[in-house]
């Protein structure tokens, strides 16, 4: 079996990498190629496109970005065309893989879509197309699987691979040392997100420091650089790279910037503070888009607000403080958020989502790939 494989964004990477190894383990023989990572490189990808320069926050950042964007399609079109993939395994990144489908699908190449994106909170209509194309979704969580299901599509939830990731992280990883109070910064995984957020969460994390004697550490995300991160040193912050789910777990409080990350902060059980700053044109946009009334994961996942969220013109250091310093003088609160997140916890299913979604996407594309491999 030969895969186009297909992520843009760091989450979609690690997923991505994880659903990989799961197809391995059960079809030995197969081979993929496509967009991504470095954790899809380790796991077996040979990338034709690398995906760490594409992805972008906001709508109107788009712009900036659309000369790589269409190079990495044309790199992956091409390639499709000179390999004849079996079927081609879209993860996230939906509107360049809302182009990149039409034109495979047009080439008659099965597709299945993985983490689906998040019609519920805006664009609704964009189902309706993967539906139509697609010959499984498979998503991570159940009321997605159901929306695509209303449409007519083939639509199965395998949970969430994250569930996995930070078991196996905290079961793996030495216990953090030391027994001041700590404090976590998540900027983000992406450079515009470090750029907008570092400096209102540094600012704060430093006085709050003071103020608590807390530790701070600052978690990496994978192919960020050290300057993005001015003053690390100076403030007496140390940087987790890697595994960082026990220095998470630890932590007494985190600063975590609007995604995936929140979601990997609830499973290890640790109060936050989500923050989330774009252009103020895109923020304006999606204001007219987005149909939530959350813009953190945890929150949408709960059905309320789990965590306190602070928006573009409220991410700054003076709020950041103010907030963080109540919920470090408020263990009840601390203690109530905790209980909050294991519910959240509860909701992102068992382990071995990863797994499922293997079985899930080999069950949908066996039967064609022993049509076209007979027909070669």
């Amino acid at each position: 079996m030969n895969l186009l494989i297909s992520a843009g964004e760091a989450s979609g990477d690690l997923h991505g990498a994880r659903l990989l190894a799961a197809l391995k383990r059960r079809r030995p023989d197969l081979a993929a190629f496509g967009m991504g990572g470095e954790r899809l490189e380790s796991a077996g990808l040979t990338r034709v496109a690398r995906s760490e320069a594409l992805a972008v926050v906001g709508i109107s950042e788009v712009f900036e970005k659309l000369p790589a964007l269409w190079r990495a399609m044309k790199l992956l079109r091409d390639a499709a065309h000179r390999s004849r993939p079996d079927a081609a395994i879209l993860i996230d990144f939906p509107d360049f893989h809302g182009v990149l489908a039409r034109g495979l699908h047009r080439d008659g190449v099965p597709l299945v879509y993985y983490v689906s994106p998040q019609v519920w909170a805006w664009r609704s209509s964009r189902a309706r197309g993967i539906a139509r194309m697609a010959r499984r979704v498979v998503t991570l969580f159940p009321f997605e699987a159901e929306i695509y299901r209303r449409l007519g599509a083939d639509a199965v939830c395998a949970g969430h691979p994250l569930v996995d990731d930070v078991r196996e992280g905290l079961e793996s990883g030495p216990p953090r040392a030391g027994d001041r109070r700590l404090l976590a910064l998540m900027p983000g995984s992406r450079v515009g997100e470090v750029r907008r957020h570092w400096a209102p969460m540094a600012g704060a994390a430093a006085a709050l420091a003071r103020r608590f004697d807390l530790e701070v550490v600052v978690i990496r995300a994978p192919g960020l650089a050290d300057a993005l991160f001015a003053g690390v040193s100076e403030r007496g912050f140390s940087f987790v790279s890697g595994n960082h789910y026990p220095h998470l777990a630890s932590a007494d409080l985190a600063f975590v910037a609007s995604g995936t990350a929140t979601l990997e902060a609830a499973l290890c059980g640790t109060p936050m503070i989500v923050v989330y700053k774009t252009s103020a044109a895109s923020f304006a946009i999606g204001k007219r888009l987005i149909r939530v009334p959350w813009i953190s994961l945890v929150n949408i996942v709960a059905g309320e607000e789990v965590v306190p969220e602070l928006l573009q013109e409220q991410v700054h250091a003076t709020r950041l403080e103010r907030e963080g310093a109540a919920l470090l003088d408020a263990p009840a609160q601390l203690a109530k958020m905790r209980a909050s997140l294991a519910r959240v916890e509860g909701l992102l299913g068992p382990p071995g989502g990863s797994e499922r979604a293997a079985d899930a996407i080999l069950d949908a594309l066996e039967p064609e790939a022993r049509r076209c491999s007979a027909g070669r």
